[in-house]
């Protein structure tokens, strides 16, 4: 069947290259008429119907979006405190800018804060600048404002800190399902808008916080990344391949299988309707790995041929295929099982990764034994240079010798490679499968910085968003839920490891402090459902800007609270979460309390991986493991051509776990990916033995 299928390849070898050039001409068609676009939303890690995903889309239609940008601003060195012309002016200047740009919902900022309080026995809810345009004329204002926010209940700790040296400014930010553009270019105009106006040059810190902040980094941290790692990859790759084959068919070759399998692969991801992810962005560098390690099998033995078995062009691209068919399919679909086990995952974009990488390497195993040999064959003059490195050359030497070295230091290399397994099961037990969005980033990084910054001055820059129901209309004016409320606040904020709520009890407990001439002791829940009432309308009538929309909803049956979280890792934020919610369950039922907002959905992305990465790679090892024992037709063979394979992989997984790194999403698709190049390597050999 084999001989059939050369003979065939040889025979028809013309059609075979058109029918490729066909095949490319059709993907292009494909990636033209089915733009792939680009995606890297919350929703694209959960499936259809995912409790999260559905309690995060029922929190945005009540209360809008749960994103924020947030920028902080510290007082300089030489400043008594953020109460400056200067840097007040340049808060304002943010302010403004931010609230005028398209994807900007609402802003909050210590320059256009709106305090309410008892003026002239009304309730009232003014700016505490009064004028802020002429403040650089009134500087009495900068005075009478630092006396006013002392009383601030609202603000201290969430909008500006005790000592009045920290600040923020939070600005909300237009929730797109499935966007990401929109985040990039609002940070993006950001960073120009400050870099314009020159305040970094005179004197300020500035800080940049929250999902859309970590979205951009993230992307503009991967592409400059990218930019240079895949040319310099290839480089080396391209260097590697001149020293083995000594000509330029053998360069070029692997890179013009490995470009028409990314064509086919990507007019296959445009004709599915997938689009780019943080995920399968990793197909690109797996099809150069994967083209690379095949085709070089490919253009050594036939090279091989025509040199030490002086076969003509035809006659060697036959015999490579009778030859290198089975060990090539073999190695090709092992890979395959490997990135196939990936789809157990309840994460999308990993399941619509395994899908693509599944399918690519019998691409790629298809052109290596059809299009290639094809075109091999047309190659009747060989190069001295070529003949030279596969006749009597520096490396064939080496290579050559390993044999007899390997025979005659058996044993010792049977010591060592049981060593070598000791250690690396050893190694094994210090494994730990967890996440954490601060190890996204280098340590020296400034948006490291940045995230500590506000971990240590607000508590954190990401939050927990809670959705509260009361189960009635009107019925989060009741008194009996005011309190229960009051005392899930009580009990959240004091938490060693969350911050300040923002909520509508705060709210309400102020304006009943204005009516009240603002006296301290009345900063407390009303007494009945129609003192709450009363209090909203004299909120409604003392002329804010707010409407309470973001914390309450129309019906006011359902509010929201938000509670500010540092930064942990994914085991520490779903413990803390988990015996968090126990407890509110057990203490707070008639709450009904729903956590959401993008921390708690990027800690659920994060508990998917985790089972993933366990449940993949343990089936991956078992089908691949089958596979080997019914290819060799023998358990002893299987078992030695899979240990070498498994060995490295736990090896290197046990040293990154004592170093005191973990295992996360992007070690289950390396893992996947070492575990089907290991493979590769190992069925070559024990099929030539």
């Amino acid at each position: 069947m084999i001989q059939a299928w050369s003979n065939q390849v040889i025979k028809n070898r013309i059609s075979i290259l058109v029918i490729t050039v066909l095949l490319v001409a059709a993907s292009i068609f494909s990636i033209s008429k089915n733009p792939i676009g680009v995606n890297n939303s919350n929703e694209m890690w959960f499936l259809e119907g995912d409790p999260t995903l559905l309690a995060h889309d029922k929190m945005r239609d009540l209360f809008g979006s749960t994103e924020s940008l947030v920028v902080g601003i510290e007082a300089r060195p030489g400043d008594k405190d953020l109460f400056q012309l200067q840097t007040i002016k340049m808060i304002e200047e943010i302010h403004a800018m931010l609230e005028e740009h398209e994807v900007v919902e609402k802003v909050d900022s210590l320059a256009r804060y709106q305090r309410t309080y008892n003026r002239d026995g009304i309730v009232a809810t003014d700016y505490i600048f009064e004028d802020i345009e002429s403040l650089e004329d009134n500087l009495d204002q900068l005075d009478t404002a630092r006396i006013a926010m002392v009383d601030e209940n609202l603000a201290l700790d969430t909008l500006i800190s005790k000592d009045f040296r920290h600040t923020r400014i939070i600005a909300r930010t237009e929730y797109i399902v499935n966007g990401l553009d929109h985040k990039l270019k609002v940070v993006t105009d950001l960073r120009n808008f400050i870099n314009e106006m020159g305040y970094l040059e005179e004197g300020y810190n500035i800080k940049f916080g929250g999902q859309p902040v970590l979205n951009e980094r993230f992307t503009v941290i991967s592409n400059s990344d990218a930019a240079w790692l895949n040319p310099t990859v290839a480089a080396i790759m391209m260097i590697v391949l001149g020293l083995v084959f000594r000509s330029l068919t053998g360069i070029l070759a692997p890179w013009i299988v490995i470009g028409t399998a990314v064509t086919i692969m990507t007019g296959l991801q445009a004709y599915l309707g997938y689009n780019i992810t943080p995920v399968n962005q990793a197909l690109i560098p797996i099809t150069m790995l994967l083209g690379m390690a095949c085709t070089v099998h490919v253009m050594s033995e036939f090279y091989s041929l025509r040199t030490l078995s002086k076969l003509t062009a035809s006659d060697a691209s036959k015999e490579l295929i009778k030859n290198l068919f089975k060990p090539i399919f073999f190695t090709q679909f092992t890979t395959s099982i490997g990135f196939a086990a990936l789809y157990v995952t309840k994460l999308s974009p990993v399941r619509e990764f395994s899908l693509l990488a599944t399918i690519l390497p019998m691409i790629i195993f298809i052109l290596s034994m059809t299009a290639l040999p094809a075109a091999l064959s047309f190659l009747s003059r060989l190069s001295s240079a070529t003949k030279k490195a596969y006749d009597n050359d520096w490396l064939t030497r080496v290579t050559s010798s390993l044999p007899n070295f390997s025979y005659n230091n058996r044993f010792s290399i049977l010591a060592v490679g049981l060593l070598f397994i000791s250690v690396s099961f050893f190694s094994a037990t210090y494994i730990k499968v967890d996440t954490n969005i601060f190890k996204f980033f280098k340590s020296d990084l400034k948006i490291s910085e940045d995230l500590r910054y506000f971990d240590k001055e607000f508590k954190g820059s990401s939050n927990i968003d809670m959705m509260l129901d009361s189960e009635s209309v009107e019925g989060i004016k009741e008194p009996g839920f005011l309190v229960k409320l009051d005392a899930l606040e009580a009990f959240l904020e004091k938490q060693d490891k969350s911050g300040k709520i923002v909520g509508y009890l705060d709210q309400l407990k102020q304006i009943r402090k204005a009516f009240s001439d603002n006296k301290q002791e009345f900063y407390k829940i009303p007494d009945s459902k129609s003192m709450t009432s009363q209090l909203l309308l004299l909120f409604e009538n003392s002329g804010p800007d707010d409407d309470l929309s973001d914390i309450k909803d129309f019906d006011e049956q359902f509010t929201r609270i938000t509670l500010p979280t540092i930064n942990m890792d994914a085991s520490e934020y779903n413990q803390f979460l988990d015996d968090m919610m126990q407890t509110i369950n057990k203490d707070f039922p008639d709450l009904n309390v729903t956590p959401t907002g993008p921390m708690v959905m990027f800690q659920a992305q994060n508990e998917y991986t985790d089972k993933g990465i366990s449940q993949s790679f343990m089936l991956s090892l078992t089908f691949i493991s089958v596979v080997l024992f019914i290819i060799f037709w023998s358990i002893k063979h299987g078992a030695i051509a899979v240990f070498p394979a498994v060995v490295p992989i736990v090896f290197a997984g046990g040293c990154f776990a004592m170093l005191g790194k973990d295992l996360n999403l992007g070690s289950l698709i390396v893992g996947a990916m070492t575990m089907g190049i290991a493979i590769d390597d190992c069925i070559h050999v024990v099929s030539r033995y």
